[in-house]
């Protein structure tokens, strides 16, 4: 914002930034071209070299009375108040791209409630599931970590300012005043804690490295569905890339790349830490920020991985084959001989850990078991055969009814997935209205602020 100051009898153009952009650490004012022109190259003084250019810069313009401007303030207050207001800002960009990304889960999630396929446990074929299952569960671990980032930001968005050096100032500052033009939600309200204070930095790295350890498991299990062994998946070509040398090749490089960035994650949280660990509890320029750099990588990925769920293939037909063929269906064979033939479940395990095994040995499908293994294992393991039907074998077998059977709170089941979606897409609703809360608070904050400094320059 453009304003006019009179001083002196002078006049300057003077540019008050209130959107903190370069990082860190960054100055509060800038000051516009003309002033900084009409400065003079200041003495040869150690301090003013490394800190305060733009006092200067007004005290050559303006006069003396440019001095005054330090009054009850501290590099320290200052410092700590720029660096809150960029996280703030960072953490905003945040929850905007993690809220994105889990509606995008939720409306793939809808469009697969049928879609059968496999969980897998240890790497290995556990029990059927349904793909809008999966997502779902995918959903819930975003809402974690979008209520994580909502709570730092309220102990993020607090005021330091006030605090000076650490020990606050003798002069009658109103520090509650200059939080609500800054957009903060209160202060941090002892003065050492306020300029000393680094936990909430810490938070934001903590935070980063937990969501992008679960971003990385997204993109390490869409990357193994859609390698050529399984085929259940296939990536959209804006997602993936190709060999230099190869040309069959499709590379699942924004997926590699989400892995890459969550690895990466894990260097500024323990940077962070170690800093802290050498230093005392005060103000100290030896404490490490959370590079921007890393909070934009973490955000490049979000936005790729956003692109990747809503654009992806999945292989219906192939991902219910695999659950037909393997034995993910064998817990429900298991609990079918508890219900037909009283057994008590450990011994039906054993008696369907005997039919796997004989299974394998045939080479025959999960889909292919018939009564007779069952019998013939049940005479090996109980020594007498089971009454059991013909069709609980094969409804067992189904892997489309072992879905259906789990309708439970939590389950595949279509209807339990509905009702978890149905949820999600309220808490996702009540997410971004609160987004949307958050930024209009700090757009009201800079519109005061502008009023106010109109008001002392009429």
């Amino acid at each position: 914002t453009h304003t006019r100051i009179t001083s002196i009898g002078k006049r300057i153009p003077l540019k008050l930034s209130m959107s903190i952009r370069p990082g860190p650490g960054a100055a509060v004012y800038l000051i516009g071209p003309a002033a900084l022109a009409n400065a003079t190259e200041p003495k040869a003084d150690g301090a003013m070299r490394s800190y305060l250019p733009y006092e200067h810069a007004l005290i050559q313009s303006t006069g003396p009375v440019a001095g005054k401007m330090h009054i009850g303030r501290s590099r320290n207050d200052l410092a700590n108040t720029v660096n809150r207001l960029f996280y703030r800002d960072q953490l905003n960009r945040t929850l905007e791209a993690l809220i994105a990304l889990r509606s995008t889960v939720n409306e793939k999630a809808a469009a697969q409630l049928d879609t059968v396929m496999v969980v897998y446990t240890h790497r290995k074929q556990a029990q059927p599931i349904t793909l809008g299952h999966y997502l779902m569960a995918i959903s819930e671990s975003l809402s974690k970590s979008i209520e994580r980032y909502e709570q730092l930001y309220a102990r993020m968005n607090l005021s330091p300012l006030g605090a000076a050096a650490s020990a606050g100032s003798g002069w009658p500052l109103d520090r509650e005043r200059t939080a609500k033009l800054l957009g903060f939600d209160g202060l941090v309200v002892n003065t050492i804690e306020a300029t000393a204070g680094w936990d909430h930095i810490t938070e934001f790295a903590a935070d980063n490295a937990i969501y992008m350890s679960m971003l990385s498991r997204l993109a390490s299990e869409i990357q193994l569905w859609s390698t050529d062994e399984y085929r259940s998946v296939e990536l959209d070509g804006a997602f993936a890339g190709t060999s230099s040398i190869m040309p069959q090749k499709k590379n699942p490089d924004s997926l590699e790349r989400t892995r890459q960035i969550a690895s990466a994650t894990l260097g500024p949280l323990v940077s962070i830490l170690s800093s802290l660990n050498s230093i005392e509890y005060q103000h100290s320029v030896a404490r490490v920020a959370l590079e921007p750099r890393s909070i934009d990588a973490m955000l490049a990925a979000t936005h790729a991985m956003t692109g990747v769920v809503r654009t992806l293939q999945p292989k219906p037909a192939q991902m219910l084959q695999y659950a037909a063929h393997g034995y993910a269906t064998m817990t429900d064979l298991t609990d079918m001989l508890v219900c037909e033939s009283g057994l008590s479940f450990r011994q039906a395990h054993e008696v369907i850990a005997l039919v796997v095994e004989s299974a394998i040995a045939q080479d025959k499908k999960a889909n292919e078991i018939d009564l007779g293994m069952i019998q013939q294992a049940a005479q090996r393991k109980l020594g007498r055969k089971l009454v059991l039907s013909i069709d609980s074998v094969r409804e067992a077998l189904d892997p489309v009814q072992n879905v259906a059977r789990r309708y439970g709170i939590g389950g595949p089941a279509p209807s339990a997935v509905r009702q978890m979606l149905n949820d999600a897409r309220r808490q996702t609703a009540q997410q971004a209205a609160r987004q949307l809360l958050r930024v209009r608070r700090i757009n009201e904050a800079q519109n005061l602020l502008s009023e106010a400094v109109a008001h002392k320059l009429r």
